[in-house]
């Protein structure tokens, strides 16, 4: 079937002036593709490039549509305009989003209606992020989701989640979309989803980026200008739309709070570049063509206020841009604020809890012969477990010029150092932590990082990296680069290294030392007594006291647990 005949059969065509999406069948990666290239050679204001590449080697691709502002940032900055992303098929088992962006491009191109929304804002669709996990087509992995009759997976070639990825970058397609994102610096980045979890009214639930963790003045037009905006729009087109949400206990009546998108996840990622998130996430169980129309219209929504308070978007990111180049100190590690409560309209159903035929227990079941409406507790109030000043710098040792390629690779000024330079450093000594005993994401993720700081002179040689602060992207250098950060690389595993020690001692040959050691220091000897007196274990262990004493002397190795990665305090 030509691409043509096919696009208008599996798109629809315009109903009573409304663009509607009809069917159980979701576009393959190849349909995709073929139908934006058509959208390309027809349309002179919409063009399809590369980004990059699958970790399969399949490209990765990018749909801009900008009416007479051109095809680059550059010239759409230019032209005053603002920029939203979209990026579909994260999960390609959800693929509302790879169908709704496939409507929203033909609707901006080719319906009077909708055309003009391009006036003020440039659009960029990746219309497929996870090529191959599209590109496995099943019908049996996601049993709790109303269609479509086939769907991609959720992991991409290396087995990897795409929306845990932000932080460490495993993936070719992660490095990818940043290093197209740290290109484009969108003013709002949209990303498509489908929810799971308890069962409700809502055709679709609403995140954004965590409100607390936006600069003032962001925040404020997300929290006061957007989101009423959205929920208005999509009430006038008939859709259900209520917060993403986690229960508190079992059921959402019991209360509710706000998801914490830490740095690992897309939303919380672009907040660290000033970014507004926005993850439509359509709910599982509700039939599939009204899933994708609440996308559709969702997205059409964030057009319409991007469209109308573009100049007012562009100046709360340009201010927010400056404050994080300019603040003292950084939040860290935000943790629900469980004091600050509101009362939420909920449209839910009915909870009951039948015996279960699977194992003779109590089991959950709603009841959609009976919604209900009450108000529920809700908490979306988080505030920073940690606080950092904000250093002059950092300096990375030649050794880990990896480190410093990864930090370019998200926009970040890196400077390579052209010869020796002193400089006042703080560093950190490894003291606590604990560690997944399961993998994570490819990863045995350190957590509960407790770090011990320490000041003093070092040289600093030619080829080592230095990472001023003062930059846009503060936020982004400090939860990389500060080991107690729970998404930073240290957390990832990337310093591993420092964690082995690798000089040790002979106990017999160590004896005398240890003794003579004791002698000349009545505090070690002191602190040596404190701790078998404390623990008995210990007390019966000989190896146990002669490494307490190995770790406080001066054969003890230098480097071990000490971050490599310096803050600069002083020249």
């Amino acid at each position: 079937m030509r691409a043509s005949l096919c696009l208008a059969m599996l798109i629809g065509t315009p109903v009573l002036g409304q663009w509607r999406f009809a069917g159980d069948t979701s576009a393959t990666w190849e349909q995709a593709i073929a139908r934006y290239q058509e959208l390309d050679r027809r349309h002179p204001v919409a063009r399809l490039m590369g980004i990059g590449n699958d970790d399969d080697g399949s490209p990765l691709h990018l749909f801009v549509l900008s009416d007479g502002s051109g095809f680059t940032p550059d010239s759409i900055r230019a032209a005053r305009k603002s920029i939203l992303w979209i990026t579909n098929g994260i999960h390609p088992g959800e693929p509302d989003g790879i169908d709704a962006s496939l409507l929203l491009a033909q609707a901006l191109l080719e319906s009077d209606q909708y055309m003009g929304l391009l006036s003020s804002t440039a659009v960029c669709i990746v219309p497929v992020y996870n090529v191959w996990g599209a590109k496995q087509r099943e019908r049996l992995t996601r049993p709790d989701q109303n269609g479509p009759v086939a769907h991609g997976i959720r992991a991409n070639a290396r087995n990897l989640d795409l929306n845990r990825d932000f932080m460490k970058a495993d993936a070719s397609n992660t490095r990818a979309l940043q290093a197209a994102l740290a290109h484009w610096d969108p003013d709002v980045y949209f990303e498509t989803h489908v929810s799971d979890g308890a069962d409700h009214q809502y055709v679709m639930e609403l995140l954004t980026t965590q409100k607390d963790k936006l600069d003032g003045g962001l925040s404020a037009f997300m929290t006061r200008r957007l989101v009423p905006a959205l929920h208005a729009w999509m009430d006038r087109r008939g859709f259900l739309m209520g917060p993403y949400f986690e229960t508190i206990k079992e059921i959402p009546e019991e209360g509710l709070y706000g998801f914490y998108d830490s740095p690992r996840y897309s939303s919380g990622y672009n907040a660290l570049f000033s970014r507004i998130g926005i993850l439509a996430e359509s709910h599982m169980l509700k039939p599939y063509p009204d899933r994708v129309n609440a996308t559709f219209e969702l997205m059409l929504a964030t057009l319409d206020v991007m469209n109308q308070q573009g100049t007012e978007l562009i100046e709360a990111r340009q201010r927010a841009k400056a404050y994080a180049a300019s603040m003292s100190e950084v939040g860290l590690n935000w943790r629900l604020d469980t004091t600050s409560k509101e009362q939420l309209d909920w449209l839910g159903y009915e909870a009951a809890h039948p015996i279960s035929e699977v194992s003779g227990l109590p089991r959950l079941q709603y009841d959609q012969s009976k919604p209900t409406k009450v108000k529920v507790p809700w908490m979306d109030t988080y505030r920073p477990a940690l606080i950092k000043q904000k250093p002059k710098g950092y300096l990375i040792p030649r050794a880990w010029k990896d480190i410093a390629g990864r930090l370019r690779a998200h926009g970040v000024e890196v400077v390579e150092l052209d010869a020796a330079t002193a400089y006042i450093v703080e560093e950190d000594s490894i003291a606590e932590f604990t560690t997944t005993k399961q993998p994570y994401e490819g990863h045995y993720l350190h957590r509960d990082v407790r770090s011990v700081q320490g000041k003093r002179a070092i040289r600093a040689e030619a080829g080592d990296f230095y990472v001023r602060t003062g930059q846009v992207c503060d936020r982004f250098i400090m939860e990389a680069l500060e080991p107690e950060a729970e998404d930073s690389y240290f957390a990832w595993g990337f310093f591993d290294a420092i964690l082995q020690q690798k000089e040790w001692f002979t106990p017999y040959a160590f004896e005398d030392i240890a003794a003579g050691l004791l002698a000349k220091d009545p505090a070690l000897k002191a602190a040596l007594e404190a701790k078998r007196e404390e623990d008995p274990a210990f007390a019966q262990d000989a190896f146990a006291q002669l490494y307490f004493v190995f770790q406080r002397s001066p054969w003890f190795e230098r480097g071990h647990r000490i971050h490599p990665v310096r803050r600069v305090v002083g020249r």
